[in-house]
This record gives C-alpha cells, sequence and structure tokens, in this order.
C-alpha cells in the first residue's frame, strides 16, 4: 500500500552581493535599494505561498462526528508544526450550506449530499469534491435502570413516530413511563441519519427532545430513564456508566442468509464493516476551492495509512485501506 508523501517547500533568501563599486556611492546605495526590495518582496511571497503542510485552514466537522476527526486534525498538526487548523463543530447542515457559500473550503459530515444540495452545485456550476474516509453507525442508548437489551427497526419506527408512547408497550422492557426521543435538532447529522433511515415519510413523535450536542443527549439519558438516545459512534468513549447501549436488529441484514432467526447487532467495528449493523453511515471529506493547500494535505493525511489508524483506534472502520477480520476465540 503506497503513502502519501507530503513536501515542505522551504524559503531560501541566501543571496549574495558581487562586484560592487565603492567608488560609485550613488550607484552602490541604488543597488542595495533594488536588491532589498527584491529580497523584502521574494521573501513575503514565499511566506505567503501555502504549501499541503504549511499554512492555514479553518475547517467544519458535523458534531457527530467530531471526536475522532478532531483527532486526526491534531495529529497532522503535531507533525507537520507550520501548520494552523481551526476546525469547528457544527451540524451537518450548516457545514455544507457554508461550505456552498463558498465561506469554509473543507467540512467533515456522516452523509451524502441530498437532492437539492447537489442542484445548488449543478445550478451555480461549483466544483465539489469528495471523498469516503470511514464508516460509523448511529449508536441507541439508554439508561441502565431500563432493563431492555435490543430493539429492531420496525420498534425503532414506532417509538419514534409515536405509534409506540409508553415503554410497557415494548417487550423486555422494565420501565411503564411514556417514551422521550433524545437527538440533535433537525440540521444534525444525527437527526438527519435516523430521519432518512428509519423514519421515512413519518413524522416524528411529539415528544421528541431536541439536544445541542451528542454531551447533552448522554445527560438527558442518564438524568432520565425513560428516554431513549442517539449519537455517533465516535462519542461512545464518552458515554457516562450510567448509559448502555442497544442492540438493533433488521430483517434484512443477517449474517447467516439462511437463518430465519432474528439477529440483533451492536455497533461494533466488524458489524458497521460487514453492514450487518442497521443504522451504519459513510463519512465523507467536502471540499469546495480547497486548492493545493492545507486543505489538501489534511484530506491526504485522513485518507492515508497514519490517519486511517486513527480510525481504527477509535472504534470507527478505515474506508480507504484494505480491511482484515479476525475471529477472536473464546476459552
Amino acid at each position: 500500500m503506497d503513502f502519501i508523501d507530503l513536501f515542505h517547500c522551504g524559503l531560501n533568501s541566501d543571496k549574495k552581493m558581487k562586484n560592487v563599486n565603492l567608488n560609485n556611492r550613488n550607484g552602490f546605495i541604488l543597488s542595495c535599494i533594488i536588491l532589498i526590495s527584491a529580497v523584502v518582496i521574494t521573501s513575503c511571497s514565499n511566506e505567503k505561498r501555502e504549501t499541503l503542510t504549511s499554512g492555514s485552514l479553518t475547517m467544519i466537522t458535523s458534531e457527530d462526528v467530531y471526536p475522532v476527526i478532531d483527532i486526526q486534525v491534531k495529529d497532522f498538526q503535531r507533525i507537520y508544526e507550520q501548520t494552523t487548523i481551526i476546525n469547528r463543530s457544527s451540524s451537518s447542515r450548516d457545514a455544507i450550506v457554508q461550505m456552498l457559500n463558498d465561506s469554509i473550503k473543507l467540512i467533515v459530515c456522516a452523509r451524502a449530499l441530498n437532492a437539492e444540495e447537489r442542484r445548488v452545485i449543478a445550478q451555480s456550476n461549483l466544483e465539489v469534491d469528495s471523498i469516503k474516509i470511514a464508516y460509523d453507525g448511529v449508536a441507541v442508548i439508554v439508561n441502565k435502570k431500563n432493563s431492555i437489551t435490543k430493539l429492531t427497526i420496525d420498534e425503532l419506527r414506532k417509538l419514534l413516530s409515536g405509534k409506540i408512547q409508553r415503554w410497557s408497550e415494548i417487550k423486555g422492557s422494565s420501565l411503564s413511563s411514556a417514551v422521550i426521543v433524545a437527538m440533535g435538532d433537525p440540521n444534525s447529522g444525527v437527526h438527519e441519519f435516523v430521519k432518512g433511515r428509519v423514519l421515512g415519510t413519518e413524522k416524528l413523535t411529539s415528544t421528541f427532545y431536541p439536544c445541542s450536542s451528542s454531551t447533552e443527549v448522554f445527560s438527558i439519558v442518564k438524568e432520565r430513564p425513560n428516554v431513549i438516545g442517539f449519537v455517533g459512534t465516535s462519542w461512545l468513549s464518552k458515554m457516562p456508566e450510567d448509559n448502555k447501549t442497544l442492540e438493533i436488529a433488521d430483517p434484512t441484514m443477517k449474517s447467516d442468509s439462511n437463518s430465519t432467526a432474528m439477529e440483533y447487532f451492536l455497533p461494533h467495528q466488524a458489524y458497521i464493516y460487514q453492514k450487518f449493523y442497521p443504522l451504519t453511515r459513510t463519512i465523507y471529506i467536502y471540499s469546495h476551492n480547497v486548492g493545493k493547500g492545507v486543505g489538501l494535505g489534511f484530506t491526504s493525511f485522513a485518507a492515508s495509512a497514519e490517519g486511517q489508524k486513527i480510525i481504527v483506534s477509535n472504534g470507527l472502520v478505515p474506508a480507504t485501506m484494505p480491511v482484515r477480520l479476525v475471529q477472536l476465540s473464546t476459552p
């Protein structure tokens, strides 16, 4: 597997004056002024020239995948010390809108561009590049006081639409209280994915609690046992001990195609990679007018072996490197 080489072009201002006629004072002064001006102009030009590994970049990462991408950003800056990257956290919708408005050159989010966004790109004749860098999942979480351990996609749909309003209607739950749904607001990546993948054309329940962040989803699930929450899997390492992740089943997704039994899966890397976990997503880097500067350098790093190792070590699945599944034996 080839690695992407990132080159840094250093400054070279080692210039010497030769054959100066000291007897011609005015000519000497004029020559000095011309030479100094040339050196200053050249130096300023070189300082402003951005390369793959030197310069600055402001980017936006969708909040639901921010933890792992921010680790990549910090590692890139550690390796290439002459880069400065400001990585802002926002909703997927806001990130895409700012890129299409040319306010931001590079964004990271966990969804494909929708029909409206593709239409804007076509009508405005914009050049937008994209690359898949990882796969993750949307985890379904509840309070540990709720005895439920698994749900089907159909049960999730009924909970999200309000067709099931109380936990007593769900087999395996020890609660009888009303169901409250917690996830990001309608512009967030998780909300858009859940609506498209699970709800479809159905309306979201009136007991939906919009959260400003994944941390807020964790907090409300921790505080209220009757809440069901949705977060990106890169946040699971920060989940409080009072919360737990549910297994999810889709009758169309089975490890054994000949099996008639319903199979439930947690959002583990192997199940995301094999697409057994029903709520699996693709993470993209989108760029517009990024040129050959730090934006392209970071994109290359994120897709390289080094960047993909960060993806793996943080619970996600690499998209640009080969994957080998290792079966662990149990005693």
